[in-house]
């Protein structure tokens, strides 16, 4: 709590503890006061001379009731005036307020005048009755008033008593009220001091303040006077009142020049003019300015030449007696807003630099790899030639030349990926033993040709099957085993492999597989150590060095370790020989399954006519390619509608329908077929999916369709289907290819891409219609991953978007692209059912998935 609002409670509390005092003792005064009041009247006396005055009042009428005149009459008239007396007093006695307490609170008070009351009562008939009545029953009456004196004087000292303890209580009373009052007194003199000691001692704070505050008002001023910061202090009419030095400086102007003028009139830009009047005139209104208290605002001024420039400002309000005034701090922030601006160009210059760097890197990679492996290519068929022992040197050297000059691009090329962020890290089930094994078996010629011999071994427990990149380890240590082969001669090169036990990380599974390719070579300087993983680094530039390279390798190498969460290092001691190191994070995974024994491939039949309803023309070209290998007659149709038509044309033996086309999907096609009558009504129908569930195949049967295939379509699974078909050609198949398994689900870690179907298909296709088909469905995927955007989830139209997805699935299964294919089912199953939220959720993965897929099936 602040000093100031705490004395200002202290003194509140202190002045109502001290009014609250000064009200008792007025109180307890006037209490006194009346008491005494009371004592000094009669009041008393008059009460208990009332009571007697009953006795008296009483014995005065048993006198005149005795007294008799000398003939022995009684003075009735005297009788009835001290009965009308008495009666009165004991009247009095009963219905005066001064003692009603006495009545209420005293029984026998109260019985003795009951009793007194009914005596007088009975007499009133003779009293007021004739005189020889009341001459004649005077002396019972009086007998009976003298046998009742008990009882006045029974009256008269019960209320005696009475009074006189009411008359102790009111000195008691008196006696309290004295002692309050004593003690009021004594309170509200202490409580004068202390409000004395109290008013001296803030007297005493308050000229200490003032002292205080004196001195800070001329720090204040100091401050203001150095600070670099302008300072104007207005009131709420914007006129000026105080301008530092700063301010001076900032705006080119005097502060006596300008006091008392306003600050629209000197500071506010012409096009600011209205948005300052109206903010003063809300101030003024009791609102407040858009900027006060808001912190730092950036806004422009105008100095006293008329130069406008940028400035950084803060306003706040404060009161000044009743008036409101106005704290501007302001700052000239011209020369940082004129480097800001520099630094912008700079960066975007920078930044156009390297994106052009590494554009050029990407394009130029790309259009040299081109024309390179056409060159190789054509080195290669040249070597198959009939050429000469000279000539077939000159054809080994340019192809060692060139193949070295496209590692060099290739290098180049991932370091564009990996600053583009494109590089991607697949999870598949590898064999780590025989990768090693391929790696050994692969540069053990490299080796012998320097004399050098290479192995390799696990050290402890061997972790054969692990989930990881095959491809990107294979590169890392075929980059380690290269080097340590081209720095070794006449020695030994050893690659070891170690997996640790304990787990890694969050995942409990994963372990750290850690490889060393030791060497005999020269080893490496201690001064070339920290930067051998570096780009474009060679331990000898040197123009006469015995071992070439681009120095990409290890980059190349450190980027990919890192990139799948490793670490990478070496040890090495000049002449003696080095110890690269590679610790990798890798899951274990299970050995897969042993192979079932290829099935008995059925016996070809003799030339059929079939006809392939197919809107896919990869899969379509596929289809007519393997069937005319086998020497069959093939038609085909691209959508339902003419598949129906040729069929009603033309008796074929088999028909391969497909589900999903345009114009007419298969099971209506079929239907069609099946009713229509046709030379083909009853042919066995044969129904081609990507993708065929369990409960698709109730629908397939019930549209009449006899089996189905699964794509991709293989040349076994083809031939097993055509063997189902009955010799007699006229009737209905009588056991078909029914329960044809469709494609086989991906395994568990959804591989890209199936090598063994690829290999199928470019054997059963051959290589220049292989080539060609590949090429058409490359260019179909990119279009539709290239059209296809997060923000198309909600927006795509259900029926061209299934059409083009089924379209591309269906090639993916042909290449054997599993993930891609299985992807793109999943997208084609929520766009069918409407599931909107899984749809957007599907999308974003299509590009990244397809990537990885292109890349893998263009290797």
């Amino acid at each position: 709590m602040p000093k100031r609002v705490r004395n200002s409670v202290v003194a509140s509390f202190v002045s109502l503890v001290l009014l609250l005092v000064l009200a008792l003792s007025l109180l307890y005064s006037r209490a006194v006061i009346h008491d005494i009041a009371q004592l000094q009247t009669s009041e008393s006396d008059n009460l208990v001379w009332t009571l007697t005055q009953a006795e008296v009042e009483y014995l005065s009428f048993l006198n005149a009731m005795d007294r008799k005149d000398p003939d022995g009459q009684s003075d009735l008239k005297l009788v009835r005036e001290k009965f009308d007396i008495l009666y009165s007093r004991l009247a009095t006695l009963g219905n005066s307020p001064v003692f009603g307490s006495l009545v209420q609170t005293n029984p026998d008070f109260f019985a003795a005048l009951a009793q007194l009351q009914t005596l007088l009562d009975d007499a009133i008939p003779l009293i007021d009755g004739p005189d020889p009545d009341l001459q004649t029953g005077l002396g019972q009456m009086a007998e009976q008033s003298r046998d009742a004196w008990q009882t006045v004087r029974q009256l008269t000292t019960s209320g005696l008593g009475h009074f006189t303890v009411y008359a102790d209580k009111r000195r008691l009373r008196i006696e309290r009220t004295m002692r309050q009052l004593a003690v009021a007194s004594a309170s509200l003199l202490a409580l004068l001091m202390a409000l004395s000691l109290y008013l001296l001692l803030l007297n005493r704070q308050k000229s200490r303040r003032g002292l205080a505050l004196e001195q800070a008002n001329q720090r204040m001023n100091t401050i203001l006077s150095t600070s670099l910061d302008g300072v104007l202090v207005a009131d709420s009419h914007g006129r000026i009142l105080e301008f530092n030095e700063a301010a001076e400086r900032i705006f080119r102007c005097r502060s006596d020049d300008i006091k008392g003028r306003t600050v629209s009139e000197l500071f506010v830009p012409d096009h600011r003019q209205g948005s300052h009047r109206e903010g003063l005139r809300r101030l003024r209104s009791g609102g407040e300015l858009q900027i006060v208290g808001k912190g730092r605002v950036k806004l422009e001024a105008k100095r006293a030449d008329g130069e406008i420039f940028p400035i950084e400002m803060a306003v706040q309000s404060a009161r000044d007696g009743d008036t409101e005034i106005l704290i501007t701090f302001v700052r000239d922030i011209s020369k940082r807003v004129a480097d800001e601006k520099e630094l912008v160009k700079a960066r975007d210059r920078a930044l156009a630099g390297e994106k052009a760097k590494a554009d050029f890197l990407t394009v130029m990679s790309h259009e040299i790899r081109t024309p390179l492996n056409g060159l190789l290519g054509n080195l290669s068929l040249l070597g198959n030639a009939d050429l000469g022992r000279e000539q077939r040197q000159f054809v080994h050297n340019m192809d060692v030349s060139g193949r070295i000059l496209l590692r060099h691009v290739d290098s180049v090329l991932d370091i564009a990926r990996f600053e583009a962020g494109k590089l991607q890290i697949a999870q598949e089930r590898v064999h780590l033993g025989e990768l090693l094994q391929n790696l050994v078996d692969g540069q053990g010629g490299n080796a012998a040709n320097r004399g050098n011999t290479l192995d390799w071994t696990w050290v402890g427990a061997p972790l054969h099957w692990v989930r990881t990149d095959a491809q990107r380890i294979y590169q890392i240590l075929l980059n380690l085993v290269g080097n340590a082969i081209k720095f070794t001669e006449n020695g030994r090169i050893s690659v070891e492999a170690e997996a640790d036990t304990e787990p890694h990380g969050l995942d409990p599974e994963a372990r750290i597989v850690e490889f060393r390719v030791s060497d005999t070579g020269i080893g490496i300087a201690e001064d070339q150590v920290t930067a051998i993983f570096d780009d474009f680094h060679t331990s000898d530039t040197s123009f006469g060095r015995a071992a070439g390279g681009a120095g990409l390798g290890l980059g190349i190498a450190r980027r990919i370790v890192q990139a799948m969460g490793g670490d990478i290092g070496v040890e090495s001691i000049p002449g003696e020989g080095s110890v690269f190191w590679v610790r990798i994070p890798m899951c274990p995974a299970r050995a897969p399954a042993p192979m079932d024994p290829a099935p008995r491939r059925p016996p070809l039949l003799a030339c059929l006519d079939v006809l392939v309803v197919e809107d896919n023309e990869i899969n379509l070209q596929v289809a007519r390619s393997m069937l005319k290998r086998d020497g069959h007659r093939v038609s085909s149709a691209q959508d339902g509608q003419s598949g129906v038509e040729m069929a009603e044309s033309k008796r074929f033996d088999l028909i391969f329908m497909d589900v999903s086309m345009p114009v007419l999907d298969g099971l209506e096609a079929t239907r069609r077929i099946r009713s229509g009558g046709g030379p083909s009504a009853k042919v066995p129908i044969i129904a081609l999916s990507a993708n065929v569930l369990p409960q698709d195949k109730e629908r397939f049967r019930a549209a009449g369709m006899d089996a189905f295939l699964g794509k991709p379509l293989t040349l076994d699974a083809l031939r097993r289907a055509l063997g189902g078909v009955r010799a007699n050609r006229d009737g209905p198949p009588d056991a078909g290819p029914d329960a044809t398994p469709d494609a086989p689900d991906a395994p568990d870690d959804d591989p890209l891409v199936d090598p063994d179907q690829m290999a199928e298909l470019r054997e059963n296709l051959g290589q220049d219609a292989f080539d060609k088909l590949l090429g058409r469905f490359l260019d179909e995927a990119d279009a539709l991953v290239g059209d296809l955007t997060p923000g198309d989830a909600a927006t795509a139209e259900p029926e061209a978007l299934v059409g083009r997805v089924h379209r591309v699935a269906g090639s993916a299964a042909v290449f054997g692209a599993i993930a891609f294919r299985k992807l793109l089912n999943d997208v084609e199953r929520s766009v069918d059912s409407g599931e909107i939220a899984a749809l957007a959720a599907l999308l974003p993965r299509l590009a990244p998935c397809w990537c990885a897929t292109r890349a893998r099936l263009s290797t």
